[in-house]
């Protein structure tokens, strides 16, 4: 009887696949099925927020479980890691840190490709292929070149070009096969003397002509903007999925048929794409699931080894400064926002608690304090409980302030110099300063700027170097700079040495 209603049971599952067009046991035989594990814009190996989320540890491990369900499965980057980050301003073993820690963190964990981002140019020529030999895992770069002493050519690692595209072959159990291309493309945001930078737009239209005709579906990585997105996906309406960088906050739109997706910055979350391949009908389908990568996953051994590694590195270098990174310097509700986004395009709450500051701990009454925004090197915001380590994340170089004097002519061309310097690190952030666009008039600590009047101005020792974007007249050697005073290096009571001091003091002096 059993075996009689087992075989009812067979044919009865047999007439309804029939009858639904697919054959028995074989109802995945014709979908190849490939897994993107997808980040972007990464400074940071270890989880953020007191430990609640981030950290490449824990990515790790969301990685070996998409592998184990599914051997298509590749991680890839979507630019921005070498630079900023806090470890990457110190030393170790003599040599600059500079990205290290990272590209060692992502060997570990098993990238499989990354894209350029700007970020990348912040390192210096040397340093950034010294990472890129260092790295195990593979580059793509359709739209950047490096000019090698006047020679045009692909990046390379230890010899080997970059390509500008790449056909990747994937296979299901029954044998069956997808061929998917794959290029990438950057914005032209970080001018450099070695890196030259083709249109984007152009970079992509090629690259995706030179795939459609060898592969089955073509795929892209990009560091661009959001709108700049949108307009690729109306470009190239037949491109499948764009995975995005440069935006930091995690979004998701469909422009046609082209899925657009970029995650959190700082693995704060991951996008997770499943794209299944009908090898008899053709058809691409594509679905995204936003992953928040929190203190619930557990970290990956081999990885957090490494991350304690260079946790350890880091501690050793804030001590010998006499900081303390897990204290608790104040908390907030408000997100600070240090986006370079923002804090190099207008006024941010977190600029202005910086410029505060620097006018609280001036040794006598001042008129206004100033500070470039590209200073701020976080390029996202704090949320919560900020501690010391967070400061010196959102200013990892440091430095003095310093207090000048100087004739009004001078302050207004400063100003307007910050103005223009709208976009880059050149623009500033200020205290008891407005500007009144429709009059262009300045008022400086609540009266109207006099180009004759003297005025007290609190700011980085580093601006008075003239080292700031367009701010080169901005020197000691200024006749209209009349006095300069600077903390006295022997005191080590005085916060003015270092503006991280600055900071700390007058958010714990706000709790």
């Amino acid at each position: 009887m059993k075996k009689l209603v087992l075989y009812l049971l067979v044919i009865q599952a047999v007439f309804f696949a029939c009858k639904s067009g697919q054959s028995v046991g074989t109802q995945k035989s014709n979908t190849v099925d490939i897994t993107f594990l997808h980040l972007n814009d990464v400074y940071e190996i270890s989880p953020l927020e007191g430990g609640k989320m981030g950290g490449m540890a824990r990515v790790a491990t969301i990685r070996q479980e998409l592998l184990a369900k599914n051997p298509n499965t590749l991680t890839i980057l979507a630019g921005d890691f070498l630079n900023p980050s806090l470890i990457g301003t110190f030393k170790h073993e003599g040599k600059s840190i500079k990205g290290k820690q990272m590209v060692e963190v992502m060997n570990a964990m098993g990238m499989d490709w990354v894209g350029l981002g700007n970020h990348e140019f912040d390192v210096d020529e040397a340093e950034l292929q010294d990472r890129i030999n260092l790295s195990k895992f593979n580059w793509l770069a359709s739209n950047a070149l490096h000019n090698n002493k006047g020679n045009l050519e692909p990046f390379a690692k230890n010899g080997v070009p970059f390509p500008k595209t790449t056909i990747l072959t994937f296979k299901n159990q029954q044998g069956n096969e997808v061929k998917m291309g794959m290029f990438s493309i950057l914005l032209p945001s970080n001018k450099k003397d070695f890196v030259v930078y083709d249109d984007f737009f152009e970079s992509a239209q090629k690259a995706y002509e030179s795939l459609r005709t060898q592969c089955d579906f073509v795929v892209a990585i990009t560091h661009i903007n959001k709108a700049d997105d949108a307009k690729l996906a109306a470009m190239l309406p037949d491109i499948k999925l764009l995975m995005g960088g440069h935006d930091h906050d995690n979004m998701i739109e469909t422009i046609g048929k082209v899925t657009i997706a970029k995650a959190d910055a700082n693995a704060k979350t991951v996008y997770i794409h499943h794209i299944s391949y009908d090898t008899k009908t053709k058809k691409v389908s594509v679905s995204s699931e936003l992953k928040k990568v929190d203190n619930q996953i557990a970290d990956e051994p081999t990885v957090a080894a490494v991350v304690k590694k260079w946790e350890e590195i880091l501690d050793a270098g804030i001590k010998k400064m006499g900081l303390n990174k897990n204290d608790i310097v104040t908390e907030t509700t408000v997100p600070l926002d240090g986006r370079e986004s923002s804090i190099r395009n207008f006024q941010t709450n977190l600029g202005t608690a910086i410029a505060k500051g620097m006018s609280q701990v001036s040794s006598q009454p001042n008129d206004c304090a100033i500070f470039n925004g590209g200073s701020v090197r976080i390029d996202d915001q704090l949320l919560g409980k900020i501690t010391q380590l967070d400061i010196m994340r959102v200013l990892p170089f440091g430095g003095k302030i310093v207090e000048v004097q100087m004739k009004g002519r001078l302050l207004e061309q400063v100003l307007i110099t910050g103005l223009k310097n709208k976009g880059n690190g050149g623009y500033l952030q200020w205290d008891k300063i407005t500007y009144n666009e429709a009059k262009n008039e300045w008022n400086i600590n609540g009266k109207l700027l006099d180009i004759n009047q003297e005025y007290y101005v609190v700011m980085p020792k580093f601006l008075i170097e003239g080292k700031e974007t367009n701010l080169g007249f901005l020197t000691d050697k200024n006749p209209d700079v009349l006095k300069i005073t600077e903390p006295d290096s022997n005191n080590q009571n005085d916060v003015r040495s270092d503006i991280r001091k600055v900071l700390i003091a007058y958010l714990k002096g706000t709790k």
